[in-house]
């Protein structure tokens, strides 16, 4: 499609330009294929030929003219913009402790099972969740977020139904990402407010060691710390003290699988559902930054 628009100049000599541009192309079509004459043959190349390119070279001229007068000429592709090109890394978001949700919000109240725990998913991390999937696909990532619910009725067993839905994963997978949300202790802030004014959950990664399992059980543990320093440099640097320092704690939190695993906690219970999502896009940018410096 192409559009044309007057920017300054003679509406006059752009009307006269298109005109002689039309009527030339015109002659040109019926004395070339014999317009409205479907029997006429393609005549060879005459006097009336020249004729035909002196005049087009006449019209081209004072096409030009006009547009250096005042006629702009856009054009417009009609085709879609392509979608982010993949860089072929796959990313697994799930989550141990499913039901884990955040503040109550009076104008956009949620069902809860107790305390600051609810099944629905729209409320919960699951919805961090999404939002995150979201943001590391608008990166070019593949992304499998795996809503399956590891709480069940049974907090005290979630940590070994999740290893099994990462068993069950028979791909590769180049960063497995458990999604949390943390306990409010003191000393903690309610948020941590960007510069566009906006208000933000702290985040924080956990590292597990594994010291109760066999060396041959256990995760990465100085790849997975290295890893999780790594992204919490990268979202400090961006947004200083949004994120807290990696917590290395005794278990293996399931980060034995194979693949760079980390534990992230996205707020806590005293922040509202609205403060963790906006967290969310400076963990994203962090996630990209670290897997280009580390894969």
């Amino acid at each position: 499609m192409i559009r044309f628009k007057v920017v300054k100049g003679s509406h006059l000599l752009l009307v006269f330009a298109v005109i002689v541009l039309a009527a030339v192309l015109a002659f040109i079509l019926i004395q070339e294929v014999g317009f409205g004459n479907p029997t006429a043959a393609v005549p060879t190349r005459t006097a009336s030929s020249e004729v035909s390119a002196t005049e087009e070279a006449k019209a081209v001229s004072a096409f030009a003219s006009a547009a250096s007068v005042g006629l702009q000429i856009d054009v417009i592709q009609d085709t879609p913009s392509p979608a982010p090109i993949s860089n072929g890394k796959t990313i697994l978001i799930y989550h141990t402790h499913t039901h884990e949700a955040y503040a109550q919000d009076s104008e956009d109240p949620y069902e809860s099972v107790e305390a600051w725990r609810t099944i629905d998913p729209q409320h919960s991390v699951v919805r961090v969740g999404d939002a995150l999937a979201e943001s590391l696909t608008d990166l070019g990532y593949r992304v499998i977020h795996d809503a399956t619910d590891n709480e069940q009725d049974d907090l005290s067993t979630s940590y070994v139904r999740a290893l099994e839905l990462l068993e069950s994963y028979d791909e590769t997978l180049d960063l497995v990402i458990d999604l949390h949300r943390d306990a409010y202790s003191d000393g903690l802030p309610i948020g941590v407010e960007a510069s566009d004014g906006s208000v933000c959950a702290q985040l924080m990664l956990l590292v597990g060691r594994g010291d109760n399992y066999p060396e041959s059980q256990r995760a990465d543990y100085e790849g997975n710390l290295a890893f999780a320093q790594q992204i919490t440099s990268a979202i400090n640097a961006g947004f200083p003290g949004l994120c807290r320092n990696v917590t290395v704690k005794q278990g293996r939190h399931n980060q034995h699988i194979g693949a760079h695993a980390i534990l992230v906690e996205v707020g806590h219970n005293l922040n509202s559902l609205q403060q963790a999502l906006n967290s969310v896009p400076y963990l994203a940018n962090a996630i990209h930054l670290a897997l280009n410096a580390y894969l």
